[in-house]
């Protein structure tokens, strides 16, 4: 499988590096004898690989040598189109093994949007999407996260959810499956039920949520683990290859909020608040950031700054991680909670920007939803941050919030000119990104019966706020109204909602939570084909009313939900207008001079000059060639950070290793003579070259390092030589073909990139062409031997020069296995040396 994937999909998709597995912290067993798990995330690789919920289950399961867990993500549009047209069957990660092949292949839901990834998934991989038409040969399906205590929607397809917090279920759960392997699927499902709590089985209850079988319990209550033991974390997490959305440690210091906001359905699905003892955060810090190399820690809650020991924990962690240059950031913070000391702490070695979420733009309506802000808190907050040295913030609204009126969206209004009026009085380039969200009346919330703005209603009133709070100091997103109304009507939708995802899969949908690939017509005509009205599903419910989620059981009773929102209309009544004024706004800065302002003088260096400067041969093969040039920089800067060397970094307010690399290594390529130069704060050891061969990923390694003297021209400049060895199948006319390639006078080929296409000449920078009977790494085979200008000698590319050979065809190109063996500077007289010569 793996031979047939490097042959027929990597070499042809834009980002293999999503599906080549390999990564630190992969875990790879031999299935024989195990209960075979295939994890999954329903987006991108970069979105899934991002969720702390996958890492934690990732570790659990293959922590029981009973088990083992391997992963998958959703494919691109690219992927999906060679995979069907191959007819290759979608495959996990570490072992490249079908997904139909394993036992049970597990969805995690994090947003409704991905439905129709999960279809994908499973028709790509020969798994019958609906359970009623899969049998014992077929794995069951299974998923879980925030989504699934809606699981209506997904209960055609779904064999079984697992609700709530599953690091104490997991294991017990799977250990029935492995001890049943072989039994009646019905049977099997019969023994979970009985033994596992927070397990939902679709089949065993009516389109209205009650059991059809005696054993199945009226309610399903959604799991809870007690504490968060550190034993849950590894200590040795997946680290990317490829830039995810959150590329950085992401630690749990807390699960749940004590604030709860009443449209906030995590608050629902992760109370009881669980606070993680400091000691352990800390030693969880170390431990991973020891096996990661990243350059960034993030402290992962719902509300960080209410994290009861926030100062300490980030005055322990903030200068420990300044040492090693890496950055600290809380996620999400609530105005009033922020300190001087906090700020401190979190600006150290870097500064990233600071979130906050007013949500409304009036205290009356925050109060009517419990977000207990006031406006001085937020401008205070503004103010301190900016004086801080902050120059980003984010805000995020909300509108059609229930009850919202005029006066609440003007008060949005308000609140963004009073904020920009604070970035402008401030020094610096101060910008902040306001997010305007509608409000999505989520299941187990006390709004869950309110009625849900039309996208036509959002989209005026976003537009409104948009025109009057604009400035140069604001950049204003408008979140897609169509996005959230599909959102609300999934979200609220029973079973019959899923005969809608799969005739809009069928239809061709695909990543509707990303804004290419949403197609809101299709979405509709699938409504329309279903005979369901969508707008229907936005209006307000009565409490008598059958919600679809009724027979999911959350630690807050539908009675107490009730209660609070029949609280929000006594709040109404006793409301008061708000005496907070907003900050003046004045065409005028306070204490600004004449002209430009002061210029803050250069940073004087605080550490001791070079002392030591090292170029590094290394080299790549394997699978590591489908990787890009930006992935191989990220790979030796974390390598050097898991090595510990005294690595010299740069100045300023963002400091960056001191790292020079080479010509890039085009994605595809293997190579023996790629190289970097670094400098160190103390002299040399080979010990550190050892060290860091020996922390970085399987396919990567050390050849030589050794010392040099400072060069005034980089790498990149000086060399003007490359080599290149092609293995491919012997053919006595190839030598003929690069001989006639060398007596022309001309060789201009088209160049295309991303902004044009345009006649280049290349024959200037071909120097050498030969035609070599076996090749030096893979004897089964002939090879081209070239050497091609690089740099100031000009620029041919191995590709261009085998397409106008005639040796391959644009189609076959890009699964030729070209290795650059060599990285030359030729001098006048022609000698050739390498970067460890000169």
């Amino acid at each position: 499988m793996r031979h047939l994937l490097e042959a027929s999909l990597f070499p042809f998709i834009n980002k293999p590096g999503r599906y080549i597995g390999g990564e630190l912290g992969q875990i790879v067993k031999p299935p024989e004898g195990r209960l075979q798990v295939a994890l999954g995330y329903p987006d991108m690789y970069e979105i899934g690989m991002s969720y702390l919920g996958t890492q934690i289950l990732y570790h659990l399961i293959n922590s029981d040598d009973r088990f083992l867990c391997e992963r998958f993500y959703a494919p691109d549009w690219d992927a999906e189109e060679i995979l069907r047209r191959e007819k290759i069957p979608y495959f996990s990660l570490e072992s490249f093994r079908p997904l139909r092949e394993f036992d049970v292949v597990g969805f995690t839901l994090a947003y409704e949007m991905v439905f129709t990834n999960l279809l994908n998934i499973l028709d790509l991989s020969g798994i019958p999407p609906r359970w009623k038409d899969r049998n014992q040969s077929d794995p069951l399906v299974i998923a879980g996260g925030p989504v699934a205590h809606n699981p209506e929607p997904l209960a055609p397809f779904i064999d079984f959810f697992c609700l709530g917090d599953t690091e104490e279920t997991i294991g017990p759960l799977l250990g029935i499956i492995f001890e049943h392997k072989g039994a009646p699927r019905e049977a099997l499902l019969e023994a979970i039920v009985r033994e596992i709590p927070g397990v939902y089985v679709p089949r065993f209850y009516n389109n209205n949520g009650a059991p059809t079988v005696a054993f199945a319990p009226p309610q399903v209550k959604s799991q809870r683990v007690k504490s968060l033991k550190i034993e849950s974390y590894s200590r040795k997490p997946l680290v990317p290859f490829v830039e995810t959305v959150h590329d950085r440690l992401s630690v749990e210091i807390m699960r749940g909020c004590p604030r709860g906001c009443r449209f906030c359905q995590a608050t629902a699905i992760y109370r009881p608040v669980r606070v993680r003892p400091v000691d352990d955060v800390v030693e969880q810090v170390r431990l991973q950031l020891g096996s990661t190399g990243f350059d960034e820690v993030t402290m992962l809650s719902l509300s960080s700054s209410d994290y009861p020991h926030i100062e300490k924990l980030t005055g322990l962690l903030a200068r420990e991680l300044s040492s090693r240059k890496v950055s600290l950031s809380l996620p999400s913070l609530r105005p009033g909670t922020i300190s001087l000391s906090l700020l401190e702490s979190l600006k150290l070695t870097r500064k990233s920007g600071l979130t906050f979420a007013p949500e409304a733009g009036t205290e009356r309506l925050r109060a009517l939803v419990r977000k207990d802000i006031t406006d001085r808190d937020l401008y205070e907050t503004l103010r301190l941050a900016f004086e801080s040295g902050w120059n980003l913030i984010k805000l995020y609204f909300m509108i059609g919030l229930p009850t919202e009126t005029v006066e609440d969206v003007e008060g949005i209004i308000e609140m963004i000119r009073a904020s920009s009026n604070i970035a402008r009085q401030c020094r610096g380039k101060n910008i902040i990104n306001v997010t305007i969200s509608p409000f999505s009346p989520k299941s187990h919330t006390p709004f869950q019966w309110d009625m849900q703005l039309s996208p036509e209603q959002i989209r005026e009133r976003s537009e409104y706020i948009r025109r009057k709070a604009g400035s140069s100091y604001v950049n204003i997103k408008l979140r897609d109204p169509n996005l959230s109304f599909l959102e609300g009507v999934i979200g609220r939708g029973g079973r019959e909602m899923g005969e809608v995802v799969e005739t809009v899969f069928r239809m061709g949908a695909r990543f509707d939570g990303w804004s290419e690939g949403l197609d809101f017509d299709r979405w509709l005509k699938a409504f329309a084909d279903c005979g369901i009205d969508p707008y229907s599903y936005l209006r307000e419910r009565r409490f008598a009313d059958c919600l679809p989620w009724a027979h999911i059981e959350l630690d807050v009773s539908t009675e107490h939900l009730m209660k609070e929102r029949n609280r929000t209309s006594t709040l109404l009544k006793e409301s008061k207008p708000s005496t907070e004024t907003a900050p003046a706004i004045s065409d005028d800065n306070e204490g600004d001079q004449f002209g430009r302002s002061r210029k803050k003088g250069p940073a004087k260096a605080t550490v001791a000059p070079n002392k030591g400067n090292v170029r590094i041969q290394w080299g790549r093969k394997g699978l590591t060639r489908f990787l890009s040039h930006l992935d191989n920089i990220r790979v030796f800067e974390r390598a050097i950070r898991r090595a510990g060397l005294p690595v010299e970094y740069s100045q300023g307010f963002n400091p960056h290793m001191k790292l020079s690399f080479g010509p890039p290594l085009p994605l595809g390529f293997t190579s023996e003579a790629e190289y970097f130069d670094i400098s160190l704060d103390r002299p040399f050891q080979p010990e550190m070259a050892a060290a860091l061969g020996r922390t970085l990923p399987g396919g990567y390694h050390i050849i030589m390092a050794k010392s040099v003297m400072s060069a005034k021209e980089s790498l990149s400049g000086k060399l003007n030589r490359a080599v290149y060895e092609v293995p491919v199948e012997a053919n006595p006319e190839y030598q003929h073909r690069l001989e006639s390639l060398l007596e022309r006078n001309s060789v201009e080929i088209t160049r295309v990139s991303k902004e044009e296409s345009r006649r280049v000449e290349i024959r200037p920078a071909i120097f050498r062409l030969e035609f070599i009977p076996q090749c030096s790494f893979d004897p089964r085979k002939a090879a081209i031997f070239m050497e091609l200008g690089v740099g100031t000698a000009g620029y041919a590319r191995p590709q261009e020069v085998i397409l106008e050979s005639g040796i391959a065809d644009e189609f076959l190109l890009p699964s030729l296995a070209i290795h650059r063996k060599a990285l030359l500077f030729a001098d006048n007289d022609g000698n050739h040396l390498t970067p460890m010569e000169f």
